[in-house]
């Protein structure tokens, strides 16, 4: 076994030395006059734990998977034509047994343990027919009242004379990578004007199982001033309403932002929202087939940031925020469902006294929460990050999380203790490497998958054509 596992490694390195080779080569396509640009991101993670506990899990303490990314797009310029794609596959290598805690979703892809996703293929031709009008056809996404992946034919057309005139109208069918939606059509239409300089309307429409609206206002009548504010609903039931401020002080650099959002709970099927639904014996079930949506109850919850830039230091400026949050009248508290405040303040620190390449970030949060009586405390968490860049080629990468309590472990942090170091180097000016570790720890993982502590180490590739 020991012997697979090495000679699965040596593959792996053998992959990505070749790959960095041909990145550092100049390797280059043509195609029949068009601008080719292809991407590919190649990343094996290994992951491994402490002995589970055996009332959880069964004992198996490593994970080893591989995940490739590709992008490919042809641009030919002449004829106003681009062909744009993405896809991914995923492998399990070393055969993930039922009821491990690293059991994910490509494990229950049957006995090959293996996944491929085709997330968007689709030929675009702009200026057809007349200036301003543009089709695309194949899978693809749609983004307005809702995102949505369809395979089917989508067209713009844009008249700016006209207050700045967009129209979109999409169609097709719907796809879901996690579940057999059949046959079933989906369709939308956004609407966008410009009246005045500086100010843009939206009206958005996604007519599936339930019909989606959305209205959004965007006002930015100078440098200094943003103002944003939307309006969703699904069938006549209100879903969210959101609404920002943001101002710049010219004098001092201060940038504040306040924002608030009403969350309307709403059980509908076309929420798009897919999560995984938790429990533990179904997280750990090899047929990893239940899926829910993530619905959250009604809450109203205030946001305010502040930025400041520190003149007498180049490069440094502090923030802070204060959010609070308070469930709708009726609503449970669980889990994920809470009131909550918190306060989080800190500093980000670029190149500070000449230091070229040096970023740090790091803060302080204070969490107040009032689940119920098995939850109801306080926590406390701190984060820093720091980044250097050397030569322009390597960059050195480390993060360190902790939180003094559990309360807001499904809302900030799982793990209430993370370690992450990376190093990357630039192969070229779009390709890298990199190889990154992290430890996490939390009672939360013992009581909930039977280990103590989880380790990840990834290597990634990304090469640029």
């Amino acid at each position: 076994m020991a012997g697979l596992q090495w000679r699965k490694l040596r593959l792996v390195a053998g992959l990505i030395l070749g790959c960095c080779l041909l990145a550092t080569s100049g390797f280059a396509l043509e195609l029949g006059g068009a601008d080719l640009s292809m991407r590919s991101s190649t990343k094996y993670q290994m992951q491994w734990s402490d002995s589970p506990a055996d009332r959880m899990s069964v004992d198996d303490r490593r994970d080893q998977d591989i995940f490739e990314t590709l992008s490919i797009d042809a641009n030919w310029r002449n004829l106003g034509l681009t062909f744009s794609s993405m896809a991914t596959y995923a492998k399990d290598l070393d055969g993930t047994p039922q009821g491990s805690i690293f059991q994910d979703y490509t494990d229950s892809r049957g006995s090959h343990r293996q996944d491929f996703e085709c997330y968007y293929a689709y030929l675009e031709k702009t200026g057809l027919f007349t200036e301003g009008l543009s089709v695309r056809v194949g899978r693809q996404y749609a983004y307005g009242a809702e995102t949505v992946q369809f395979d089917g034919l989508w067209t713009r057309y844009e008249q700016p004379q006209w207050f700045g005139l967009e129209v979109e109208a999409f169609g097709g069918l719907a796809v879901q990578h996690y579940h057999d939606l059949g046959p079933d059509g989906i369709g939308g239409a956004n609407l966008r004007v410009r009246p005045l300089p500086g100010l843009a309307l939206d009206l958005n429409a996604l007519f599936f199982e339930e019909t989606s609206w959305e209205s959004s206002l965007c006002w930015q009548p100078s440098e200094l001033w943003k103002f944003r504010s939307r309006l969703a609903f699904i069938n006549d039931n209100t879903r969210f309403f959101d609404s920002s401020l943001e101002t710049t002080i010219a004098a001092t650099g201060t940038v504040l932002d306040f924002s608030f959002y009403r969350r309307y709970a709403i059980a509908a099927k076309a929420d798009y929202l897919f999560d995984f639904s938790y429990s533990l014996d179904e997280a750990l079930s090899s047929e990893m087939n239940r899926l829910s949506l993530m619905q959250e109850q009604g809450y109203l919850e205030f946001d305010i940031r502040i930025n400041q830039p520190i003149p007498q230091v180049k490069g440094l400026s502090l923030f802070a925020r204060y959010t609070n949050r308070s469930l709708a009248h009726g609503e449970d508290e669980n889990l994920y469902n809470t009131d909550f405040e918190r306060v989080t303040a800190g500093f980000d620190l670029d190149q500070c006294f000449g230091w070229q390449g040096f970023h740090c970030s790091a803060g302080v949060s204070q969490w107040w929460e009032d689940r119920d009586k098995f939850y109801e405390g306080e926590s406390t968490s701190w984060f820093v990050d720091l980044e250097q860049e050397i030569f322009h080629r390597l960059k050195l990468e480390a993060g360190y999380y902790h939180k003094s309590e559990d309360v807001n472990s499904l809302i900030e942090d799982e793990a209430s203790t993370s370690y992450r170091a990376a190093v990357a180097y630039r192969l070229c000016d779009y390709s890298k490497v990199e190889i990154a570790y992290e430890y996490a720890q939390d009672d939360f993982y013992k009581d909930e998958l039977g280990v103590d502590y989880i380790n990840t180490l990834t290597i990634t590739l990304d090469l640029n054509f």
